[in-house]
C-alpha cells in the first residue's frame, strides 16, 4: 500500500532545504528494520527512482526530496518541471509475502552524491538501474551507469527499468544486447517500466531479486 508524504511534510522541508526532525524519526525506526533483501535504485535525475520507492512500499516512504530553489548543478535542471530532488536516499520496504521482506533504496542521481551512492552498493544488495527510454540517450546514460557501477558483481545483480518508452521492451532490449555483451552481462533483464504502476515496478524488483513474480 502506497502512502505518499503529506503536504504537511514537504511543508516542513521546505523552508530548511533538508529533511525534518518527524522526517529523520521515521527513517531511524525504518532502517533499523531488518530486511531479508536490498534493491537499489541508481539511476539519472528525475527518471522515478523516490516515485517508485513510494509505489512500491508497504510502509510509510522515507525520501530526502527537497525543493530546487538554487540547483547546484546542471544535473538538478535536467528533467523539465521538476521542482524537487533527492538528496540523500529514499527508503521504503515491500513485502511481498508475510516471511519476506525487501527493503527499497532510492539513490540521488547527481554526479556529487556518488560517495554516498556507492556505499550502498553492499554485497547482498541487488540493484535497479533506470534510464530514459525516449530521445536518444538511453545507451549512453546506461554506459555511463554501468561505468558508474563499476563492478563485475553488481552488473551481475542487476535489472535495468526503461522508462518514457513507446517501442517497448524488446525495442530497448535489442538496442541495449551490444552494450550489455561488451560488460559481460547479456542476459540482464531488461524491461519498460512506468514508475507510477506498481504492478511494473514489482516485476522489475523481482527480476533483480531472480525471484518469480508470483513471489509477490
Amino acid at each position: 500500500m502506497t502512502r505518499p508524504r503529506t503536504a504537511a511534510n514537504r511543508a516542513a522541508d521546505a523552508g530548511t532545504g533538508r529533511p525534518s526532525l518527524d522526517h529523520g524519526r521515521r527513517a531511524r525506526h525504518h532502517l533499523g528494520t531488518a530486511a531479508r533483501h536490498r534493491v537499489v535504485f541508481a539511476g539519472p535525475v528525475g527518471v522515478g527512482k523516490t516515485t517508485a520507492v513510494r509505489v512500491l512500499t508497504d510502509v510509510d516512504a522515507v525520501d530526502t526530496e527537497v525543493p530546487i530553489s538554487a540547483p547546484a548543478s546542471s544535473e538538478d535542471r535536467a528533467v523539465p518541471g521538476k521542482l524537487t530532488t533527492t538528496v540523500g536516499i529514499d527508503y521504503g520496504i515491500w513485502k511481498p509475502t508475510e516471511d519476506l521482506s525487501v527493503a527499497l533504496v532510492g539513490t540521488p542521481g547527481q554526479d556529487r552524491f556518488g560517495t554516498a551512492r556507492a556505499s550502498l552498493l553492499a554485497p547482498h544488495s541487488r540493484v535497479v538501474l533506470w534510464a530514459f527510454g525516449d530521445g536518444d540517450q538511453l545507451v549512453d546514460d546506461v554506459r555511463s551507469w554501468l561505468d558508474t557501477v563499476a563492478s563485475p558483481v553488481v552488473h551481475r545483480r542487476m535489472a535495468i527499468a526503461v522508462t518514457r518508452t513507446d517501442d517497448g521492451a524488446n525495442a530497448a532490449r535489442a538496442a541495449l544486447a551490444p552494450l550489455l555483451a561488451e560488460h559481460n552481462v547479456p542476459t540482464a533483464p531488461v524491461l519498460a517500466v512506468d514508475p507510477r504502476d506498481r504492478d511494473a515496478v514489482m516485476r522489475v524488483v523481482c527480476a533483480a531479486l531472480d525471484l518469480p513474480e508470483g513471489a509477490r
